[in-house]
């Protein structure tokens, strides 16, 4: 019933459902999202919590193979979550899974993070848990970890040693960038598509750019703002910049892998082939996704959603810095080389997150404690700031850090150039 509420509440709200708009209907659905996740961790036992619909670490397993014992793909399961969900169980231990929950998690609120899964699958808690498990398994077998923790350099020697080309053309050819914020405060992210060959390189490579650029956005985007905004510069696009395995693996990335992560898509000045394109895309597409996606064509149009001096030249807008590839050196990261603090921090980091879920136990029983509550606060806003703590030891600078847009706090000046 809870979930039925929460779902009407926020389809008459569009700004409920967020920490800090949360209904009570929704807020018990995250605390329930919390007492399941807390049990496949091991965290705690299935009958601390049983008043908070709580399960085994069998029942919810096997409670998931009956849904889809057949093997097949459910009608209402794109991509195959349920069976997903049940692989990573019996793949990963659950240590293995709570670890690649905080990795995930890094200088963003937990709690954020899991109404995100709660928002895309209708507050059903259930699914919201398939739905990240899934996420963690694919992040697991992806490396995902490892593409943030190489880097630029790391992908360099990765596609380097295995004797593929194609990585260096997608920072140099300025393909994509991000560079300011539209009306909403959403870090914007350019896609010159005319840019694209399919034929320069193979869909990995794409994969693995994609990744590192949607886990860069992740580090401008300022609480609390939550998503991002995308523009695909059309201008110049004919079929032989159409890369339709790409763009599924753009779809599954913002549906499955990064949900609610999309504020706003603008196809800008589409020209009189796209028609053609487009039938093969919207298909593919989730309702949700789809109703995110607007059509500009003129200057102006883009003004209707980005302030005139936050717009780049090229498009008419008052901006004119411009993007110039800079390239990566090791002595960038030479914070990355001390192994003695880098462990200190990590110590420091992991004692918080058993902090935090030690609180959030409490806070499951007791939601309305306030002293547990501002507990809770106080160790979330202490676990972004070891995170930052520890991020240049663990984590290359980005291009946006070499330009000066970025720091290692996480605050971010874009200097607009008008």
């Amino acid at each position: 019933m809870s979930t039925a509420i929460a779902l009407k509440q926020q389809q008459e709200d569009s700004k409920s459902g967020h920490v800090s708009t949360l209904t009570k209907e929704q807020a018990e659905l995250l605390r329930i999202c919390y007492a399941n996740m807390f049990v496949i961790y091991g965290i705690i036992q299935s009958e601390q919590f049983q008043n908070y619909g709580s399960k085994s670490q069998d029942k919810i397993k096997n409670g998931y193979k009956n849904k889809n014992s057949n093997g097949t793909k459910s009608n209402n399961d794109k991509y195959n979550e349920s069976a997903e969900f049940i692989s990573a169980m019996e793949m990963y231990s659950p240590e293995d899974l709570r670890k690649a929950f905080w990795i995930l998690t890094g200088a963003d609120d937990p709690d954020i993070l899991l109404l995100r899964f709660l928002r895309a699958r209708k507050w059903d808690v259930e699914k919201a848990i398939i739905m990240l498990i899934s996420t963690l398994k694919w992040r697991l077998q992806f490396d995902v970890n490892n593409i943030i923790k190489g880097g630029e350099l790391g992908m360099e020697k990765y596609f380097a040693e295995k004797g593929v080309k194609g990585l260096s053309i997608q920072f140099t050819s300025g393909k994509s960038f991000v560079r300011g914020t539209d009306k909403e405060g959403r870090p914007i992210t350019y896609v010159n598509v005319k840019a694209h060959k399919k034929d320069e390189q193979n869909l990995e490579v794409l994969q693995m750019f994609t990744i590192y650029v949607m886990e860069t956005v992740r580090l401008m985007i300022q609480p609390p703002i939550e998503t991002g905004c995308l523009i695909f510069n059309m201008e110049g696009f004919s079929l032989a910049n159409m890369d339709l395995q790409y763009v599924k693996f753009m779809i599954q990335c913002f549906e499955a892998y990064y949900p609610e992560s999309l504020g706003i898509l603008l196809i800008h000045k589409a020209p009189w082939v796209f028609p053609q394109v487009w039938k093969l895309i919207t298909p593919l597409l989730d309702p949700v996704v789809a109703s995110k996606i607007q059509f500009t064509k003129t200057d102006q149009d883009l003004k209707n959603f980005i302030p005139q001096e936050h717009i780049i030249e090229e498009l008419g807008g008052g901006d004119k810095w411009k993007y110039e590839y800079i390239p990566p050196t090791e002595e960038d990261n030479y914070k990355m080389k001390d192994e003695i603090k880098k462990k200190e921090l990590m110590e420091i980091r992991t004692k918080l997150e058993h902090d935090f879920e030690n609180i959030n136990k409490k806070w499951i029983e007791g939601p309305d404690d306030e002293q547990i509550i501002n507990e809770r606060n106080q160790l979330k806003a202490r676990l972004r700031k070891a995170q930052l703590d520890l991020d240049p030891y663990i984590r290359p600078k980005t291009y946006y850090h070499r330009v000066g847009i970025l720091d290692d706090e996480r605050n971010v000046n874009w200097n607009y150039n008008n």
